[in-house]
């Protein structure tokens, strides 16, 4: 089953987020399970970082802690990731929230998934509702490819508090049955002239994720 982020029977990951001490999984190749936000270049296979354990949240639950492991590239990487979801959860869960800071974070497929599925929120009157917690669970080494510097960041998603609901009902939108609770992310972190965006992402179900 494919899953795309943002519809009403999608996983919409939010603003609780954490640096995991759990080792980072790459996405099954060609898996159905996963589904693609974009097609990446072909890249030469990746060493990929994870973090050190233990690692605790902050009482902020925008704050992550940081990883000693990461490279400055890998935590820039990391960090993007991490600013693309709270800035995703701020324009989903607020109709009037200004969609521009989402477009300018996404590059490619993504920001066309990202800025069509908003418009389909809040053309059917759905707002996000919830948080879903998110652990960088890892980030591959730099690789550059004709002339594009990309970071590979895994991540993993849990959506368990996470809902859609229809502003004029107040009733969900999510078919629980279509929406698996934990997701795990690759995500391809572009570095670009204005800085580094959330580009390609394939996501698979997965049993849970690092506590």
């Amino acid at each position: 089953m494919k899953h795309r982020i943002g519809g009403a029977a999608a996983v919409a990951v939010v603003a609780v987020l954490l640096l995991s001490s759990c080792g980072g999984q790459q996405p099954r190749s060609g898996s159905g399970g996963s589904e693609s936000w974009g097609t990446a270049p072909q890249q030469p296979p990746r060493t990929t970082t994870t973090p050190p354990s233990p690692s605790v949240a902050s009482s902020s639950p925008a704050k992550p802690q940081p990883s000693e492991t990461f490279t400055p590239e890998q935590l820039e990487a990391a960090n993007t990731v991490i600013e693309f979801i709270r800035i995703r959860n701020e324009v989903f869960s607020n109709p009037d929230a200004d969609p521009q800071p989402l477009k300018d974070i996404t590059t490619g497929q993504s920001q066309e998934i990202q800025m069509d599925t908003l418009a389909e929120y809040r053309g059917k009157g759905q707002v996000q509702t919830g948080e879903a917690v998110v652990h960088i669970t890892g980030a591959s080494e730099p690789v550059e490819v004709d002339g594009v510097r990309t970071v590979d960041v895994q991540m993993c998603t849990d959506a368990g508090k996470v809902d859609v609901i229809d502003l004029a009902t107040g009733k969900s939108v999510v078919i629980s049955s279509q929406r698996p609770r934990y997701l795990q992310w690759n995500v391809a972190v572009v570095k670009t002239e204005e800085g580094w965006k959330f580009g390609d992402a394939t996501n698979d179900s997965a049993p849970g994720c690092p506590k």
